[in-house]
């Protein structure tokens, strides 16, 4: 069946067809642009007087694998403008030809897409798929040459930071809050260029960030009346290190994992007792000034344990975690015990009991439990306390009391009894989360006061920097507005800058982020809750 070549490739509508040729590694066709009237380049006006003729060989998408060429003869016009600095122009086919560019528009969009979807080396490979040869290089100078999204009107933004490379250069990102996309990057977090940027961009009315000094002082420089609001993400982040801190100075008051007993003891065991003895031996060295080099050539330790040991205010900070050591059966012994005290005895029934809770084991594991521990079970006794390390117990007090299992729910409960400072620990934690919950700034202001007054000294500091930062702290609490979607863009970026091994300049990054995130935006739009916060502390609490 005879198909049409203006049904395979509209784009020719616009000329007059004259062959089409079949060779062995292309399609030819051959064509000539219509007598219309044209659009001069330089001034616009329409012109119909003929100079001259041409030929232009434009590459265009593969067709039956095979590539297309277009030999396409177009006109070079007169411009009947006397004031016009062109005294001759080439007319230019819409949705066929572009000035200075070698291939038909959808051609070139192809190009794009896969230069943006993989970059260089990878994007040239697939090309080649597609029967295109074209070098990485040229396919990055594509990427490059692509014009940005057009911005909208910024109202509301998010600035971050991201390393590129870790914990040496860092570069900062600004992100569209309410269309969540990125706009601009640039190659360093210093406060100077974020000014400029702002300045170049007034009617900023909200600026959401973290705490960082550099960018809460470039904010209010170059957006004196925009909003600033501290990240509620990075907010419930820096609560969760001062709630560890707390944990690890008080992990005298956790149970022993060995037998649940209240009694105190040194974590860790013998490697407890040992981090104690050198932090008092490398403490009490450094108070006769003796330098850590020194100290670490005495004590036969190296240098970077010397310093870890000076720099911790308590042996606690630096003593070894326990080991997990819970099997999966754990979570399910408190229910076993309670079944087996009312009277259960059917090791299959109390099996599938705990199946349908979650346990994912088999029979045999809940029979070899069972029988193990007959006399515990007979005399009434508790489940043995699983070994906690001070980071689960940190995300415990960190949680919210209705996520906890019944088994972790018992374990807090025996914990705040023993330890009034995790006690007021906990209650500080739940207070924090019911001012979010209320969005009541005045709340803020109440919990700053407890904090102040609870005796708990990385609390204290915690409190010290809200105050410090008291307007964007409440901007955070009552207003909607989050830095969420500046830390989904990063994950986007990090990707892309593995994608290309590091090896990625800031510009190139740049153009990237931004095409990838406007290409995935006009194909699916993202919901409106889209990347409140990428693995969120809140949400974990």
């Amino acid at each position: 069946m005879w198909v049409d070549v203006l049904t395979l490739l509209p784009q020719l509508n616009a000329v007059e067809v004259g062959s089409v040729e079949e060779l062995e590694d292309a399609v030819v066709i051959s064509a000539r642009s219509l007598a219309e009237p044209a659009a001069c380049t330089g001034c616009g006006r329409i012109s119909d007087w003929e100079h001259s003729r041409y030929v232009r060989h434009v590459a265009d998408e593969a067709v039956g694998g095979r590539p297309v060429r277009i030999e396409l003869s177009v006109r070079r016009l007169y411009c009947e403008n006397p004031a016009c600095p062109k005294a001759t122009f080439a007319e230019q086919i819409d949705g066929l030809t572009v000035r200075y560019q070698r291939r038909t528009p959808g051609l070139q969009a192809t190009i794009v897409a896969v230069a943006t979807a993989l970059a260089g080396k990878a994007g040239s490979r697939l090309l080649l798929h597609l029967h295109q040869v074209l070098s990485w290089a040229s396919l990055l100078t594509c990427l490059m040459k692509t014009a940005d999204p057009p911005t909208p009107r910024l109202r509301v933004v998010a600035i971050d930071d991201f390393a590129l490379r870790r914990a040496r250069r860092y570069a900062t990102l600004m992100v569209d809050a309410e269309s969540r996309l990125p706009v601009d990057t640039w190659d360093t977090r210093e406060a100077d260029p974020t000014i400029t940027w702002l300045l170049a961009h007034p009617g900023i009315e909200v600026v959401c960030r973290d705490g960082s000094a550099a960018y809460r002082g470039a904010i209010s420089v170059g957006a004196p009346r925009a909003v600033q609001v501290n990240d509620r993400f990075h907010l419930w982040q820096n609560l969760g290190r001062k709630i560890y801190e707390v944990v690890t100075a008080h992990r005298d008051c956790l149970p022993d994992p060995d037998n649940g007993t209240t009694a105190p003891r040194p974590p860790g065991g013998v490697m407890a007792a040992r981090t104690r003895r050198l932090h008092a031996a490398v403490h009490a060295l450094l108070a006769e000034g003796m330098a850590l080099r020194a100290i670490g050539r005495h004590l036969d330790v190296d240098r970077n344990v010397v310093r870890r040991h000076a720099r911790a205010a308590t042996w606690q900070e630096v003593a070894p975690t326990w080991p997990r050591g819970d099997s999966i059966l754990a979570p399910y012994q408190g229910h076993l015990h309670r079944r087996w005290a009312e009277g259960e005895r059917n090791i299959a029934a109390l099996a599938r009991e705990i199946t349908a809770r979650g346990f994912r084991g088999s029979e045999a594991t809940v029979r070899l439990y069972l029988t193990s521990h007959r006399e515990a079970l007979d005399a009434g006794l508790p489940p043995p306390a699983p070994a906690r390390s001070t980071f689960e117990v940190t995300q415990l007090m960190a949680t919210r009391p209705e996520r906890l299992n019944e088994d972790q729910r018992v374990f807090v409960k025996h914990l705040l009894a023993r330890c009034p400072e995790l006690r007021t620990l906990h209650a500080l934690v739940g207070s924090f989360r019911n001012v979010f919950a209320k969005k009541r700034a005045a709340l803020m202001d109440r919990w700053i006061a407890s904090a102040r007054d609870s005796g708990l000294a990385p609390l204290i500091r915690f409190a010290a920097g809200l105050l410090d930062d008291l307007d964007a702290v409440h901007a955070a609490v009552t207003l909607p507005y989050n830095s969420g979607v500046a830390e989904g863009r990063i994950t986007d970026l990090k990707m892309i800058k593995r994608q290309m091994a590091g090896r990625a300049g800031i510009q190139l990054l740049r153009k990237r982020v931004i095409l990838v995130a406007h290409s995935r935006r006009s194909h699916q739009p993202l919901p409106d809750n889209d990347l409140w916060a990428i693995n969120s502390y809140e949400n974990l609490v």
